[in-house]
C-alpha cells in the first residue's frame, strides 16, 4: 500500500496536481522581469538548477515570460472576502466589473517610472527571489505608491504594511520529507550567497496594471480580450 500524496495548498487551487496550470483569474499591479536583466537570465538558471535536484519533481516552474515582482495585489475571483476584496465593489460583482473598476481607478494614482530593487535571499513557500528597496527614496516611492492605490482601488490586504517583495521562480506542489526539506534549506541558502553579488542592484522599469486566467501569463489592458476567462471587454 503507497502512501497518499502530501500535496500543497497550491493544487486544486492554482495548479492541478499534475503540475498543469488551473484557472485562477484576477488582477495584479506588477514590474515585468526584462529578458535582458540579470534577474532574468539568473531565475532561468536557478530554475534549472532546482529541477535538477532530486526532490525537482515536487515543484512547478512558472515559464520565464511570466517572471514579475508584485507591486500590489489586486483582486483575485476565488478570493471574494472583506479582507481580499475591494471596499468599493460589491463581492457579488462580475469579474468583468472588478476589472473596469480596477482599471478606472488604478489610472488615477500616477506610477512610478522605475524602483531600484536589490536581492536579498532565495525564499518563499516554494522559490523565489526575496527583494527589497535599494535607497530610501525607491522604498519612500514604493510604499507612497502603494499606500495611494489601496485608497484608490480600495484593496487593503492584512499584510499591507509588512508584505515582502519578490519574484516567483517556482510553486511547491508536494509537500517535502523532512530530510528533502533540510535539503532544499541548504540549496537554497548557498545558492543565494552565490546570487547575491551576480544580481546586485537592479531596476524595475514601471509598474503596469495587468490581468490574468493563470499563473502563465499576465497581461495589460490592451490583451484583455485575449483572456480565457473573460467575456466582456474591458
Amino acid at each position: 500500500m503507497t502512501d497518499a500524496v502530501n500535496y500543497t495548498m497550491h493544487v486544486n487551487e492554482k495548479f492541478f496536481a499534475d503540475g498543469s496550470i488551473r484557472h485562477y483569474p484576477g488582477s495584479t499591479i506588477i514590474c515585468f522581469a526584462d529578458p535582458a536583466s540579470a534577474i532574468y537570465t539568473l531565475g532561468e538558471s536557478v530554475q534549472a538548477q532546482l529541477m535538477a535536484e532530486p526532490y525537482g519533481h515536487k515543484f512547478v516552474l512558472l515559464p520565464p515570460s511570466s517572471f514579475h515582482m508584485t507591486v500590489f495585489s489586486l483582486l483575485l475571483d476565488q478570493r471574494r472576502a472583506p479582507d481580499g476584496w475591494s471596499a468599493h465593489v460589491p463581492l457579488e460583482a462580475s469579474l468583468a466589473d472588478a476589472d473596469r473598476h480596477m482599471r478606472q481607478t488604478v489610472a488615477t494614482v500616477p506610477a512610478p517610472a522605475n524602483f531600484r530593487m536589490v536581492f536579498k535571499y532565495l525564499g518563499g513557500g516554494g522559490l523565489s527571489f526575496q527583494l527589497t528597496p535599494a535607497d530610501e527614496t525607491s522604498e519612500r516611492t514604493l510604499w507612497a505608491y502603494r499606500h495611494a492605490l489601496a485608497a484608490a482601488t480600495g484593496v487593503r490586504y492584512p499584510d499591507h504594511d509588512t508584505y515582502r517583495f519578490h519574484l516567483t521562480l517556482a510553486y511547491k506542489l508536494i509537500h517535502l520529507t523532512d530530510d528533502e526539506e533540510r535539503d532544499f534549506q541548504a540549496f537554497r541558502l548557498n545558492l543565494g550567497e552565490t546570487l547575491r553579488p551576480q544580481l546586485g542592484i537592479f531596476d524595475t522599469g514601471a509598474p503596469v496594471l495587468t490581468f490574468f486566467d493563470h499563473m502563465n501569463r499576465f497581461v495589460t489592458a490592451d490583451e484583455y480580450h485575449t483572456l480565457e476567462t473573460r467575456s466582456a471587454p474591458l
